[in-house]
């Protein structure tokens, strides 16, 4: 009877897990331009709850690439969360920007986003600055019922 009540809470657990891992996250790719500056904000993208995300900008002429890609903390969770990231570029000259975001990840493969054309006006110092907030109050659901999932629900 222990091993009932046991199997049963665990299953509730998980049910419930299930719950809060059923939204969709609403992807949207946004630019701030300000005096010489790119300012790339990719809000709710898609990525494993367990993971860090990785940058690489490449600038070649009036050409911005943007690569992000999951790097899988200790073998990543059994869902999907939204993550914010914001990629600023600095000390670009005046004119019209392609920009396209590379999205590397395990669950989905590669994915193109753009490409978009942006216009820069004005002069700054070079620079270049990327950061993330994981798991945004949204999630996704690629969900099995593993330990994994209740792992993710304490990160």
């Amino acid at each position: 009877m222990q091993a009932l009540r046991i199997a049963a809470a665990a299953s509730i657990l998980i049910v419930a897990a299930g719950a809060v891992v059923a939204q969709e996250c609403d992807e949207e790719v946004l630019f701030e331009v300000y005096d010489g500056t790119i300012e790339i904000i990719h809000s709710q993208a898609l990525y494993n709850c367990c993971c860090a995300i990785d940058f690489d900008v490449i600038q070649e002429g009036f050409a911005i690439d943007v690569a992000e890609w999951e790097e899988l903390e200790g073998g990543g969770c059994d869902c999907l969360c939204c993550f914010d990231m914001r990629v600023a570029v600095a000390g670009l000259d005046p004119g019209d920007y392609t920009i396209t975001i590379w999205k590397h990840s395990e669950y989905g493969g590669t994915e193109m986003l753009g490409p978009w054309i942006v216009t820069v006006t004005g002069t700054s110092l070079p620079s270049l600055t990327a950061e993330y907030t994981p798991c945004v109050n949204t999630s996704a659901g690629e969900f099995r019922e593993t330990w994994g999932t209740i792992k993710a629900l304490y990160q």
